[in-house]
């Protein structure tokens, strides 16, 4: 029986992915009417913030997530959880760099919950583009928590976006801009990822180096598969309820869009290989099938109405965190 070792890389290789020069986050925009105010006064987004990071680094010199209890959950804790693994293996990747330092934060107007704030880092090295941290405060009696990050994508721009004092409207993914929902972009992004570079949505949105590298990853696994009479199959499917969305101060959006992943090699008379680095993420025995589950964030930028520019990823990661046999439990 022939051996076959799985190519596909857990994160798809971050460093060399998204780095690059990105340009400076942009001044915040024209403040709304003196009646609205922001949610969370500077004082409190910096508590969050380094209460935040003091966890994150206790963590990561434990190496474990049994102290994020309080200023770090859902997928954030996932992810760290599987990069604690990896990093364990010999040669093992370190844990993603989330800097501390922040250029800008943008917080909510809203009262009601849940709701979000973003920071977005300086940047990390001259190897990697900043990050967009979103936490989330589920409810009135719930601290904010950081759920997930995203570094930026190589020349994307953010939009000007309302003052830490005023805040940004939050915004139902339901909400209309122009003729289209926010919904239906993110909708119509995830299908086209589905479809593939083929798809008429491809000249629908920005170029951007994620949807791009999951093309070439699915380009190069598909041949991989074929050599052993096998085939490869993923699927992406988006979190509803972790999805959410700012209103810029130009009449746009920023959509902050969890999405699930999955890729998986079958082979016949053959065996699968893991390489060394994901190995730690194994859950079961691999024989002749791997499938790889993905926690993914993407950051969308949509254009107001009447803009010519399309809508395009500005921030997107893409982080294995289970290998097994027979794929999500």
């Amino acid at each position: 029986m022939k051996r076959i070792a799985v190519v596909v890389a857990s994160a798809f290789g971050v460093a060399a992915i998204l780095a690059g020069c990105t340009p400076a986050v942009p001044v915040a925009g024209a403040a709304s009417p003196p009646e609205v105010t922001a949610a969370t006064t500077t004082d409190q987004s910096g508590r969050i913030q380094s209460e935040t990071f003091a966890e994150l680094a206790a963590a990561d010199g434990a190496k474990s997530t049994d102290d994020l209890t309080v200023r770090v959950g859902g997928d954030a804790k996932v992810i760290r959880a599987a990069e604690y693994k990896q990093e364990s293996a010999k040669k093992g990747p370190a844990p993603d760099v989330l800097p501390a330092d922040m250029q800008a934060v943008y917080v909510t107007s809203d009262e009601t919950w849940p709701r979000v704030m973003v920071g977005i880092s300086t940047q990390p090295s001259k190897d990697t583009t900043p990050v967009v941290s979103v936490w989330v405060q589920d409810d009135v009696d719930t601290p904010y928590q950081l759920r997930n990050w995203a570094h930026m994508v190589p020349g994307a721009t953010l939009p000007a976006m309302p003052g830490p004092t005023v805040g940004a409207e939050q915004l139902a993914l339901d909400s209309s801009i122009g003729d289209t929902t926010l919904q239906t972009v993110m909708d119509n992004y995830l299908e086209l990822i589905r479809t593939g570079k083929k798809s008429d949505l491809n000249a629908t949105f920005a170029e951007d180096s994620y949807r791009n590298q999951l093309f070439a990853n699915r380009d190069v696994l598909t041949k991989v598969a074929k050599t052993a009479d096998g085939k490869y199959v993923d699927t992406v499917q988006p979190v509803q309820d972790g999805s959410y969305a700012l209103a810029t101060a130009d009449g746009g959006a920023l959509i902050f869009a969890p999405v699930r992943q999955t890729s998986s090699v079958s082979v016949k008379d053959a065996k699968v290989t893991i390489p060394p680095a994901d190995a730690p993420l194994v859950d079961g025995k691999i024989v002749d099938k791997a499938t790889y589950e993905y926690r993914d964030m993407i950051v969308m930028y949509v254009p107001p109405a009447g803009s010519t520019d399309l809508p395009g990823v500005v921030a997107a990661e893409h982080h294995a965190i289970r290998i097994s046999p027979d794929g999500a439990k």
